[in-house]
């Protein structure tokens, strides 16, 4: 019978540990994904390998204790769980933070170049430093010590892996608990298998080496999840300057170190040498390394400036120019015609009614509408001219006859200046030639007529192709354009803003004629409908002025009762008679108040007015008359609405009951509960609130739900009586209000036919031109109009 000894028993210790560790490693990979799962498998795979080599060395002392392993069976042991480790370290190197994304693979590899060439330095400075060579000089055992060599040598290149890993890469504590524990336990296996080479120390301190690096690695195993990492990148870039730099140093003092001896006369062993050769091979590829990332880096940086100067210059919707393209083309395109006499114009479309296709096919269906907008503008314009979109349904084309430039040659000539041309597929650089009109050209004789003909033919072959119906999604989507067009004449001084504010102009002429055409801005020869109106409405409602003295004032409608015809109330209504451009319809200086948010400056200055004609107006009907006042629907989700109705009550000394708050269906109320609760706290001060056009659109039945008004007002579309679906319909509405105790008034009563009509169905208040048209205070009158022979 054979009788253990110690070494039976370390072995055996070793075995169990082996074993336990492999184990918590397999168990603890259950509840882990990716990285995490695949570095604890490959941890106990290995753990379990090398316990299989205790295992072996258990049998072998049971059977006798002189008896010695095969080396091939020694060798797999030791060596396997390095590998292991090793790939678990690289699959875990590029799931830690790096403040520049970079090739996993070609991270691994630089990882293990630095691992080796920190690794190489420190043992070439070991062997310059201690006398002598570690390695017995007899032949026959050379390679068994060279394998057992490498043992530790492993160990060291990977615990300089761990070391940079933990350095360079910076992270929470919970993710570097468990590098810093497996970089513990192959030291231990290091330091045990470096005592085991030089065969010196106590045998207790290599097998506690061997017992503490299971332990720990089954440590790592049973560490918590890494949170999110939260440290900025400029911390990282810090770090990654250090990671650079850190594999050059133990090189720097390895190569000065050999420098000296050799100078001193001491010669370089071969095993210095073949280090130093090492050395270099792997700076070198290094240094292809870097040299790869920083070329794939500047690609991605000129990738990504690329894609920035799009996004800055280009519509993402629609992938037009926008506004900033469009002025700096325009800028160009006039610096062209001033200098040069290059003909310009400018043509500004815009959709007409087109938030009823959003209110009716939803958002989605209107931006595909403004992409095929887009495409067909495209589709009409000339390769030179611009198609910008200003935002919303706003789009604009600069016109420009200037030629293309010519295309570069490819051969060798003297350095010309250069200029950066913007277009719609961003910068372009060319060779700057100057183009001055010389007496014969095109450019010079080129008569302003022919040019204002061809911009018309140009702007005429855009609005027939924009009004054909768009096919999105099997649905068939119709959408009108009014297109205002300006040129540039010879000799006048214009600037980009003056020439995009005279086609707006132009385009809201053609809105307020009926929409759907083209026309031209002629300057002050027809200053009435084309007179640079945004900019004269901005300067009406400036804040501070006074409105009234720029041409706006309040006209008045009556409501009347419709079984006497006799006036209850009125609507107070803004028309505007600007200075210089003359009488501007409602229609258009509405919408573009609406367009520049200077819509609620018009409702202050008409609720002011009419509260303060409250006193005029019983005075001239002899009984307490309502006034009706128009707030923008958009104005109920802003902040300020209800103290504006406070102040002019209290300013003026007007009841409360007398005045009454239209909620306008121009735009669509932004949040109904928000607006529920404005016009709630108009109520409690004792205001009554009405909806106006009901039945327009803008989901008007959601609207008498959600909100508590006191008065709807039928749109003229409803009140058409001689038609039997109106009819039908206004009879429910009708049923509706008196359910909800809701006074009914009806809008766009002309004739006495749809007069009487409404008042046969139990609609108790009318109002439109049959009793009277919006008048100024002083013309209204008590009861309709004398008929007209």
């Amino acid at each position: 019978m054979v009788i253990p000894g110690v070494g039976y028993l370390a072995d055996l210790a070793q075995l169990v540990v082996g074993l336990a560790a492999a184990a918590v490693c397999l168990v603890a990979a259950r509840g882990r994904t990716g990285v995490p799962r695949h570095w604890r498998h490959l941890a106990g795979a290995g753990l379990l390998i090398w316990a299989s080599t205790r295992l072996w060395w258990v049998v072998q002392h049971l059977g006798g204790a002189d008896r010695d392993p095969p080396e091939l069976v020694s060798d797999i042991g030791f060596l396997v769980l390095p590998a292991c480790m090793l790939a678990g370290l690289l699959a875990a190197a590029h799931t830690r933070p790096r403040p520049v994304p970079t090739s996993p693979r070609r991270d691994q590899i630089a990882l293990v170049i630095d691992s080796v060439l920190i690794t190489g330095s420190v043992l070439a400075l070991l062997w310059s430093l201690l006398p002598g060579s570690p390695l017995p000089g007899g032949p026959v055992d050379r390679l068994a010590e060279a394998v057992l060599l490498a043992y530790p040598v492993v160990d060291l290149v990977l615990v300089t892996m761990v070391v940079l890993l933990l350095t360079t890469r910076p992270d929470s504590p919970a993710g570097r608990r468990p590098l810093a524990l497996i970089g513990a336990a192959i030291l231990a296996f290091g330091s045990a298998d470096t005592l085991r080479l030089l065969d010196a120390g106590p045998a207790w301190v290599e097998t506690t080496g061997h017992l503490l690096g299971p332990a720990l690695i089954a440590l790592a195993a049973l560490s918590p999840a890494r949170p999110p990492l939260t440290r900025p990148a400029t911390a990282l870039l810090q770090h990654d300057w250090f990671h650079l730099l850190l594999p050059y140093g133990p090189v720097v003092v390895a190569g000065v170190l050999l420098v000296a001896q050799t100078i001193a006369g001491e010669p370089l062993t071969a095993f210095q040498a073949y280090l130093g050769w090492l050395g270099l091979a792997l700076v070198v590829t290094r240094q292809m390394l870097t040299i790869m990332d920083n070329t794939v880096l500047l690609d991605r940086i000129a990738d990504t400036q690329q894609r920035l100067h799009h996004l800055a210059y280009h519509d993402p919707l629609t992938g037009l120019a926008n506004r900033a393209l469009f002025r700096e083309r325009l800028v160009l395109a006039l610096q062209e015609h001033q200098t040069h006499g290059t003909p310009v114009a400018v043509l500004f479309a815009d959709l007409d009614d087109f938030k009823l296709i959003n209110d009716t096919f939803g958002h989605a269906m209107g931006d595909r509408v403004l992409t095929a907008v887009g495409e067909r503008m495209r589709s009409c314009v000339r390769a030179q001219d611009l198609v910008a979109r200003l935002g919303g349904d706003e789009f604009a084309v600069v016109l420009d006859h200037g030629e293309q430039p010519p295309a570069p040659r490819h051969r060798r000539r003297r350095f010309r200046p250069r200029r950066y041309v913007l277009s719609a597929a961003g910068v372009r650089v060319t060779d700057f030639v100057e183009r001055r009109a010389a007496p014969g050209t095109a450019t010079a004789e080129l008569p302003f007529g022919t040019w204002v003909a061809e911009a018309e033919a140009i702007g005429q072959r855009m609005l027939t192709a924009l009004r054909e119906p768009y096919q999105i999604d099997g649905r068939s989507v119709g959408v009108g354009v009014s297109v205002g067009l300006v040129a540039a004449e010879p000799g006048d001084p214009l600037s980009a803003d003056i020439l995009l504010r005279r086609a707006d102009a132009a385009m809201y002429a053609v809105k307020r004629r009926g929409k759907g055409a083209l026309i031209r801005w002629n300057g002050t020869r027809d200053a009435g409908p084309l007179a640079d109106l945004p900019q004269l409405l901005a300067g009406a409602l400036a804040e501070g002025g006074n409105p009234g003295a720029a041409g706006f004032e309040v006209h008045y409608q009556p409501i009347v009762r419709l079984t006497d015809n006799t006036t209850v109330a009125v609507e107070a209504l803004a028309r505007w008679t600007d200075p210089v451009a003359g009488p501007v319809h409602p229609d258009v200086f509405v919408t573009m108040a609406e367009r520049t948010g200077l819509v609620a400056a018009i409702d202050d200055f008409v609720l002011d007015r009419a509260c303060a004609d409250v006193a005029r107006l019983e005075e001239r009907f002899g009984r307490p008359i309502a006034v009706h006042v128009n707030v923008s629907a958009g104005r109920l989700g802003q902040q300020g609405l209800r103290d504006a109705v406070t102040a002019a009550l209290r300013r003026h000394d007007v009841p409360a009951s007398r005045l009454v708050v239209e909620i306008t269906e121009t735009l669509r109320i932004p949040d109904l509960p928000r607006a529920a609760a404005v016009v709630a706290s108009l109520r409690d001060l004792g205001v009554r609130v009405a909806l106006d056009d009901f039945g327009s659109g803008f989901n008007a039945l959601a609207q008498l739900h959600a909100m508590p008004v006191d008065i709807v007002k039928l749109d003229s579309t409803l009140t058409d009586v001689e038609s039997s679906r109106a009819g039908a319909l206004c009879r429910s509405v009708l049923r509706i209000c008196a359910e909800l105790q809701i006074t009914v008034v009806a809008e766009g009563l002309e004739t006495p036919a749809r007069s009487s009509g409404m008042a046969a169905l139990g609609c108790p208040l009318g109002q439109g031109y049959l009793f009277g048209p919006p008048v100024p205070l002083a013309a209204l009158s008590d009861g309709p109009p004398p008929a007209s022979s």
